[in-house]
């Protein structure tokens, strides 16, 4: 889905992840977020078609190297209110019941 990405860097998507997180969360004049900002989807959500019935393998190499290194790095620097789960599973759990 690199569509809404800028590419498939981790590191990259991270800081791009990151901006957005501080921009579309800035402060009112009174210090509260102008609104809050959700990730989307959460995690290795990759096709168009079929994907609410996908489950992908993914080593836990990959998952940690590739995957979830952006996420990581907006929450944690970016702040994020909270993430939409994925409609497909990872190694057998759907990831909105996991």
């Amino acid at each position: 889905r690199n569509s809404e990405l800028p590419g498939e860097d981790p590191l990259l998507n991270g800081m791009y992840a990151t901006k957005m997180m501080h921009g579309m969360q800035e402060e009112d004049a009174n210090g509260h977020p102008k609104m809050i900002a959700y990730l989307k989807h959460l995690t290795a959500y990759s096709t168009e078609t079929n994907r609410g019935h996908d489950d992908y393998t993914i080593s836990p190499h990959d998952l940690w190297e590739t995957y979830l290194p952006a996420y990581e790095r907006a929450f944690t620097e970016g702040k994020a209110s909270g993430a939409m789960c994925s409609y497909n599973a990872i190694n057998g759990a759907p990831s909105c019941a996991n």
